[in-house]
């Protein structure tokens, strides 16, 4: 148990309006000692810095979108909140740039860059309530990913608080002046490990003059396979083609059939050339009701289910859903990243590591993105992965484990 002397170090390094109640920062039933939500960078430099001294845990977050991702903490004494970094510092809309705070919500932004017909191109699970700089420290992607770049590709630059209380900055803010290394690449998908990103530069792109989405029903899920994989390699206007098992199907609102979704994004020409193309592979094709990809990174994002997701071999992305479907999951899978994802109201160890085997068995990998504490402590949620190397990076840049203690690997 940290001693109060320690904790209350920390309430002289920061303001005294930016401390907040401990009660509505719990994870995994247990609360933090303290709370805090700074307004500027610097204040976030002074209390990793007071952190870091006082070899106390610090926990930032955002939206609290991805709290079930990742080990279990092994220490959870400060919740550093990130929402009041909410400034865009930096727009140049005739440069396609920006550069904004990350506590700042994804649908913020949007809301921003749309009245100037832009958008940020990503999709994140599970909804535009991500923060900027959880959606960068979890890097998980939606439907999107394989036919638009990821965040990471997107990310130009940004700026980060260490544990030992330094604002470091990598990229840049333009496209032309991105230099040096490209350490802010390596905090995304880190969880926090490293430092806590206050600040991030990313490329835009125009908004699409047309959607559309079309559900094009299957006899079987293999035949809904070889439906998305001639579509894929169609040259659509496509901006998501996913493989939904029939349950997956109902569950967001559409008839109770192998399906494949697809989502066309481009100019009225190119869309409807798509359209016609779709409707001459499969008849039934037509326009679903309702909001069918909003349902469905609302499953992918579910805090309180397991859910799994698979990377394979586009080739067998049939083959995971039906290794997922025979866990007891609801399945679906993005043709294009050969992301499946499994969500099921609760899954065991062993089948979790039944699932990664299947995954891993076609060079592919299986991480459990959210599940109980208690399962994601009997199984590793990301599986083998680099641990010397990671172990040498918390060691160089958070040396006293001041962020995040275990979150991302066993021991880190």
């Amino acid at each position: 148990m940290t001693s109060p002397t320690r904790l209350e170090s920390l309430r002289h390094a920061v303001p005294s309006d930016v401390e907040r109640s401990p009660s509505g920062f719990g994870i995994d039933a247990v609360e933090p000692a303290l709370a805090f939500s700074p307004d500027d960078r610097n204040e976030v430099a002074a209390l990793l810095r007071a952190a870091d001294e006082a070899g106390v845990v610090v926990v930032p977050q955002g939206g609290r979108t991805a709290l079930s991702l990742g080990r279990p903490l092994q220490r959870y004494d400060v919740a550093l909140e990130t929402r009041g970094l909410q400034r865009i510092v930096e727009y140049v809309p005739d440069d396609l740039t920006l550069t904004v705070e990350a506590g700042i919500h994804l649908e913020a932004l949007q809301q921003t860059l749309r009245e100037h017909g832009q958008y940020l191109p990503i999709d994140p699970p599970p909804d535009d309530h991500v923060s900027i700089g959880g959606l960068l420290a979890t890097a998980r992607s939606g439907a999107w990913r394989g036919h638009l770049p990821a965040a990471r590709d997107l990310l130009l630059g940004a700026v980060v608080a260490s544990p030992t209380g330094q604002l470091e900055s990598s990229g840049g803010r333009v496209v032309k002046n991105v230099t040096g290394y490209d350490m802010h690449r390596m905090h995304t998908g880190a969880l926090g490990a490293f430092g806590v990103i206050v600040e991030a530069s990313f490329k835009v792109a125009p908004l699409p003059p047309v959607t559309r989405t079309l559900a094009a029903r299957a006899d079987t899920i293999a035949e809904a396979g070889a439906l998305a994989m001639r579509l894929w390699n169609a040259s659509l206007a496509a901006r998501a083609i996913s493989i939904l098992a029939p349950e997956t199907a109902e569950r967001i609102g559409l008839e109770a059939s192998p399906t494949v979704l697809i989502e066309l994004a481009g100019l009225e020409v190119s869309v409807d050339r798509s359209t016609q193309i779709i409707r001459e592979a499969n008849p039934r094709a037509d326009e679903p009701a309702g909001t069918p990809w909003e349902r469905l990174r609302r499953l992918h994002g579910d805090r309180v289910a397991a859910v799994v997701r698979f990377g394979v071999p586009s080739s067998d992305v049939i083959g995971a859903i039906e290794a997922a479907r025979g866990a007891g999951c609801i399945a679906w899978g993005h043709i294009a990243s050969g992301a499946v994802i499994g969500h099921a109201p609760s899954l065991d160890a062993a089948s979790v590591q039944r699932l990664r085997a299947h995954a891993t068995e076609r060079g592919g990998f299986l991480q459990l993105e959210s599940g109980s504490r208690g399962l994601r402590a009997a199984v590793d949620p990301f599986g083998p992965g680099e641990v010397d190397l990671v172990r040498s990076l918390k060691a160089r840049f958070d040396a006293r484990g001041t962020l995040n203690r275990g979150r991302w690997m066993e021991g880190v």
